[in-house]
């Protein structure tokens, strides 16, 4: 370097140092590093500690069913039949849902063909082993012929008891089957009789109850009376 011998120099030369000090960059401030966190001191030096439990997860693991997008289920709900009644029907249709309306109801009446049926069988029982008691035979001497022929024509106690143990249902079951047919408590029953009887035996047979009595309808519909059809 040249040393500076006139005052022009030197007052250049500093004009100079303080431009490029000016244009010179500031330099970038470092920002200190970081305080490291202080450190528990582990009581157990011969590392015999305790191992950490897991990380207990929030809220309940998912179920292997997935779950249905609400695209999904808004798509189900626009195709399915009764969407539009969702909010009338409570309960939507099943093919095993129980219809009460069409429940089949106790029949109050005998169809033909079992009116039938039952004749058959009254036809080939009716006056066998038949008793009359002293004062029946007294009567029946002085009967005409209808009358000794409506006696033939009924079937005994012995017979009937015969038959009808035949369903094996319980006794008391066809005891109280003879007190609803038994109006005349003479120990026989007439074709009426007979025939409701077994139309009884059946329906319990079937798995329904005795009814408490016989209506008119089931009589009505055992003697046989034209205009009336009874639906199987």
């Amino acid at each position: 370097m040249t040393p500076l011998t006139t005052g022009d120099q030197l007052a250049n030369a500093l004009v100079a140092s303080s431009l490029a000090s000016s244009r010179a960059p500031s330099p970038t401030r470092l920002e200190p590093p970081p305080v490291p966190h202080h450190r528990r001191k582990s009581h157990h030096t011969l590392g015999f500690g305790r191992t950490p439990s897991p990380a207990k997860g929030v809220g309940m693991l998912q179920t292997l069913r997935p779950q249905n997008s609400s695209s999904s289920s808004d798509s189900d709900d626009e195709l399915h039949p009764y969407r539009r009644h969702k909010k009338k029907r409570l309960v939507r249709k099943h093919p095993n849902k129980h219809h009460e309306g069409d429940r089949k109801r106790w029949r109050d009446a005998v169809t033909e063909r079992e009116r039938k049926r039952y004749e058959g069988v009254w036809a080939a029982n009716k006056g066998i082993h038949i008793s009359l008691t002293p004062e029946e035979q007294e009567l029946s001497r002085h009967a005409t012929d209808a009358g000794q022929a409506a006696i033939a024509d009924q079937v005994s106690n012995i017979v009937t008891r015969e038959i009808w143990n035949r369903s094996r249902l319980p006794e008391a079951t066809l005891e109280t089957v003879w007190d609803l047919v038994d109006n005349r408590s003479t120990g026989r029953l007439d074709k009426m009789e007979f025939v409701v009887g077994l139309w009884l035996i059946d329906q319990r047979l079937k798995g329904r109850k005795l009814p408490v009595r016989i209506t008119d309808s089931i009589w009505d519909s055992v003697r046989g009376m034209q205009g009336i059809k009874i639906r199987k």
